[in-house]
C-alpha cells in the first residue's frame, strides 16, 4: 500500500478511535432538571425513569446510585416510563417480581405510577402486569387514577405503548379540569390527531437516539412522534419531557450528544 494512503488511514482510524472513546458515557447517571410552568397543578418536582433494559443482576446495582440521587433530590411523584427488561438472561438469576420489588424500594416513600414498554409487551405483558400487581407502584395502563400532591388532587393518566400496539384512547373525566399528568413509554402515543398534546405529559422510549453524532445528531429514533419530541422538554399545546433513559437497547452502548444515561427530574411551578 502507497506509505501516503497508509499514514492517512491510521489518522483517520486514529481519530475515530479519539472520538469513539471521549463520546462514549461512564460514570454515574445524570440527572436532568427541567422547569415547566403550569396554572393547573400543583408545584411539585416529578422524577421521570425510563429505559432501564436490565440484562444481567449487574445492571440492578445502578438503583443503588440512582437511590441516593432521589434522596438528595426528594421529588414529590415518582414515574417510570416503560422498558424494564433488556435481555431474557436476567431471569436466570432475575425474576420479574424482583425488578418491581427493586423499583418499589427506589420509588420509596414516594407515590409512583408506571407503563410497560414495548420491550416489556414483547416479552410478556401479562406477566409484567401480574409483577406489577400489590405493589406499591400503581400500574396505569390505559386508565385514570388520582392522587392527592401538595393538597391539591391530580389526576394521573397512563396510555399504553404506541409503538407495540397497546395504546387506548383514554377520556379524561370533567372533575380533573387541567390537573392531569398523562404518562406514556413511545412519544407518539401523546399526540392527539391535530398533532397537540392535550396534558403535562412524559414518555421515554427513544434513547435520545442512544448513537448520535456532532452536527448530525442521532441517524434513527424508534418513533413515529416528530423530531421535537425525540429528546427532553417539547410544547405541543401540552408540555412535556422525553427521558433520554439509562439503559441501552441493540448495541449496548451510548454515544455522542444528549445520549448520556440519566433519569429527569421536572420543576413544576404553578403559576397561581
Amino acid at each position: 500500500m502507497n506509505p501516503s494512503v497508509t499514514r492517512l488511514t491510521v489518522l483517520i482510524l486514529t481519530a475515530l478511535a479519539i472520538s469513539l472513546a471521549l463520546g462514549l458515557h461512564r460514570g454515574p447517571p445524570e440527572v436532568r432538571k427541567w422547569s415547566i410552568k403550569h396554572d393547573g397543578l400543583p408545584s411539585m418536582k416529578v422524577a421521570l425513569f425510563a429505559d432501564f433494559h436490565f440484562s444481567s443482576p449487574s445492571d440492578l446495582e445502578v438503583l443503588s446510585t440512582l437511590k441516593r440521587q432521589m434522596i438528595a433530590e426528594n421529588p414529590d411523584l415518582v414515574l417510570f416510563a416503560g422498558d424494564y427488561i433488556g435481555s431474557h438472561a436476567l431471569y436466570d438469576d432475575v425474576s420479574r417480581e424482583t425488578v418491581i420489588k427493586s423499583l418499589e424500594a427506589l420509588a420509596f416513600p414516594k407515590p409512583a405510577f408506571a407503563v410497560l414498554g414495548n420491550h416489556d409487551n414483547w416479552d410478556s405483558n401479562e406477566a409484567w402486569t401480574d409483577a406489577f400487581e400489590g405493589s406499591s407502584i400503581t400500574l396505569i395502563e390505559n386508565q385514570v387514577d388520582q392522587i392527592f400532591l401538595n393538597s391539591v388532587e391530580v389526576c394521573i393518566r397512563g396510555l399504553g405503548d404506541i409503538y407495540s400496539g397497546y395504546w387506548q384512547a383514554v377520556k379524561l373525566p370533567g372533575q380533573c379540569e387541567q390537573r392531569v399528568i398523562t404518562l406514556t413509554h413511545d412519544p407518539a402515543g401523546l399526540l392527539t390527531p391535530n398533532a397537540t398534546v392535550e396534558t403535562l405529559s412524559f414518555a421515554g422510549h427513544t434513547h435520545c437516539g442512544q448513537v448520535a453524532f456532532p452536527l448530525i445528531g442521532a441517524p434513527v429514533v424508534p418513533t413515529r412522534a416528530p423530531k421535537d419530541m425525540h429528546c427532553g422538554r417539547f410544547d405541543r399545546k401540552g408540555k412535556g419531557v422525553v427521558s433520554g433513559g439509562l439503559g441501552s437497547s441493540i448495541i449496548p452502548l451510548r454515544f455522542g450528544p444528549v445520549t448520556a444515561p440519566g433519569w429527569e427530574l421536572i420543576d413544576i411551578n404553578s403559576v397561581n
